[in-house]
Formats: C-alpha cells, structure tokens, sequence
C-alpha cells in the first residue's frame, strides 16, 4: 500500500510539473508568429486572417484546456491526493477532470498538425510590401507542441490510472481487514 501511496504523490507531482510547462507553453504559443500580427495588405489577407482568426482562436482554446488542467492541480490539494488515498468522490472527479485534459491535448495535437500544414500553404511573397522582406517560416511552436501534447496525455493517463489503482487497493485491504 505505501508503494501505491507513494507512486500517486509522485505522479501528482509529476502531473503538476507538465500542467505547468503546457500553461507557459499556451502563453508563448503566439510569440513566434507576432510578426504576421496586423498586416492590412489585400496580397496579404490570407496571412492575416490565418493570424487573426486561426491561430489566435486555437490559442485561446488550448489556453481554456491548460486552465483545466490548472484546475486538476487545485482539486488535487482540495481532495487531498498528496495525503490521503482518494476515496471514490475524488476518483470521479479527477478522473474526469483527467479525461478532459486528455481530450484537450488530442484536440490540441490534431490540430497542430492542421495548422503546420495551412501554415505551410501561405503564400508570404508580398510580406515585404508591409515590411517584412526577410520573412523565415516557424515551425518550432507546432513540433514543441506535438511533444507537450503527447507527454500531457501519458502524464494525465497515468495520474488517474495510479489514483485509480491506490483507491482499489485500498478497499481490498480494507476488505481484507490490513493495511500495509
């Protein structure tokens, strides 16, 4: 029982370390591409609306998730997860809670690849008409998202898969009349 007490602090610990890196990583998601912020070139309307639309729509959706998962960190504290085993009331919840944050971060993958490759469609010619002549692509935001995304899930799926394993356990030593 104390090895499963012990693996659920961690991966509550674990879990709040990457709620943390998606948290920044929604907040810097949009620096990468402030040079396209404003154009007001016809040539350039595609561009633009791909930044003002687009990317700025999905940022603040992964953004809503990343507080979700800010969430999760908060009802770990309030229910108890780094003192206690979770009773069934606490079970439900994070695992829920955990379920979203996982749909979140496959909505957030599929995604990233939809928009690396729109992104790779726009035509940037006429970006020198609004100043910009020397325009470079940015691919390192979607390929870091890719990467966070895919840790969120693991790290989501086995932080409720061990808080549902030590509620079990210990209702069958409670059965059994032990703990250990």
């Amino acid at each position: 029982m104390q090895k499963i007490f012990r693996a659920q602090k961690v991966t509550a610990g674990i879990y709040i370390f990457m709620s943390i890196v998606v948290f920044v990583y929604t907040l810097v998601f949009m620096t990468e591409y402030k040079d396209l912020f404003g154009l007001k070139l016809q040539q350039n309307s595609q561009i633009s609306f791909f930044h003002d639309s687009i990317l700025q729509t999905f940022n603040k959706q992964i953004f809503t998730f990343a507080i979700i998962g800010i969430l999760i960190i908060v009802f770990s504290f309030l229910l108890e997860i780094f003192s206690k085993v979770p009773d069934l009331f606490a079970v439900i919840v994070l695992v829920a809670l955990l379920a979203v944050c996982c749909g979140g971060a496959g909505y957030a993958l599929n995604n990233l690849v939809i928009l690396e490759a729109f992104y790779k469609n726009l035509d940037f010619q006429y970006l020198h008409l609004e100043g910009l002549p020397d325009y470079e692509m940015h691919f390192t935001t979607f390929r870091a998202g890719l990467g966070v995304y895919v840790l969120q899930i693991a790290v989501c799926a086995v932080y409720g898969i061990t808080i549902i394993m030590s509620h079990v356990t210990f209702r069958k030593n409670e059965k059994k009349g032990r703990m250990e």
